[in-house]
């Protein structure tokens, strides 16, 4: 059971990783120009995602983590039609959405630092709550959005925030995948 779980959560934490590291480099270099574009694609592609996670609710099991994954879905689908509607006033709306999924990130890693990093048998597990901590903080910096105000320098920071995320992400593999021990593979072998 205990390694069915790690290898689903492996699964999801190398799909977060490569998502957020290319989201992350597309907001780095994306020219000014095609800002507006971006945004708007981006505003379908989170509706498009919610409908999805929203329709593998209805159709499969209903336990508390389904209703949590349907809950958030809605909130991003809200904040694609957000986006959608209000593109004048995108700035706001993307330092919220970007923000949450930091935040939603942070709260995951930590977590998964509480859960299955500790038990791992590994050195320094400790250090996955601190980067939780840095990527709400990240998280609540961007979603309050207080000294930035043209687009570019939002996007370079969302940009490099999502990167660090999916550092934080590809780490959380190797804190919480468990050592096999000595003793436990001779009594097992016997």
């Amino acid at each position: 059971m205990l390694f069915q779980t790690l290898d689903k959560l492996k699964r999801q934490s190398v799909l977060a990783a490569v998502l957020l590291a290319a989201v992350g480099v597309i907001m780095l270099i994306c020219p000014d120009d095609y800002m507006n574009a971006l945004i708007v694609a981006s505003g379908y592609v989170m509706i498009i995602f919610a409908l999805v996670k929203i329709l593998d609710f209805i159709a499969g099991k209903k336990a508390l983590i389904h209703y949590i994954v349907f809950t958030g879905a809605i909130v991003v689908a809200v904040f694609g039609v957000i986006i959608l509607i209000y593109s004048e006033d995108l700035l706001k709306a993307l330092g919220w959405l970007f923000g949450f999924v930091l935040a939603q990130d942070g709260i995951f890693t930590f977590l998964n630092a509480l859960i299955f990093a500790r038990r791992s048998g590994r050195r320094g597990w400790w250090v996955m709550i601190v980067l939780s901590a840095v990527l709400l903080s990240l998280g609540a910096l961007i979603f309050i959005n207080p000294f930035w105000g043209t687009p570019d320098i939002l996007m370079k920071i969302i940009g490099g925030a999502l990167l660090f995320s999916s550092v934080i992400s590809a780490l959380r593999l190797i804190w919480i995948w468990p050592f096999k021990n000595e003793e436990e593979g001779e009594s097992d072998a016997a």
